[in-house]
């Protein structure tokens, strides 16, 4: 059950990473591409296992699943995150979102 996906700082600033939050349910796998606008993936890497967490978005505790992407290997620009959650027995969940890095 999907219940938000996002990242933040957006922007990030100075190379500080980026988290970027799936809030998905308790899935069997979670995992993010990362792409620049001309739709080149630049980064790839699975989510570890969630935590409990009412991060405050109204929503309630939720099992939310955390990656901080190391953007010191990428320029500034506007990047494009794509989550995708697996659970035996469920269609995937995808979502996808912008991200801006700042040098």
């Amino acid at each position: 059950m999907l219940r938000d996906v996002y990242a933040f700082p957006n922007p990030s600033r100075r190379g500080q990473a980026v988290t970027i939050r799936a809030q998905v349910g308790l899935a069997d796998s979670v995992e993010v591409n990362i792409y620049d606008v001309s739709g080149r993936q630049v980064h790839s890497a699975v989510f570890g296992s969630p935590v409990v967490l009412d991060d405050g978005n109204g929503k309630g505790p939720q099992y939310t699943y955390d990656y901080s992407w190391n953007v010191s290997g990428a320029g500034s620009g506007v990047y494009i995150y794509a989550v995708t959650a697996k659970k035996a027995g469920s269609g995937p969940i995808r979502k996808q979102g912008k991200v801006g890095v700042i040098r």
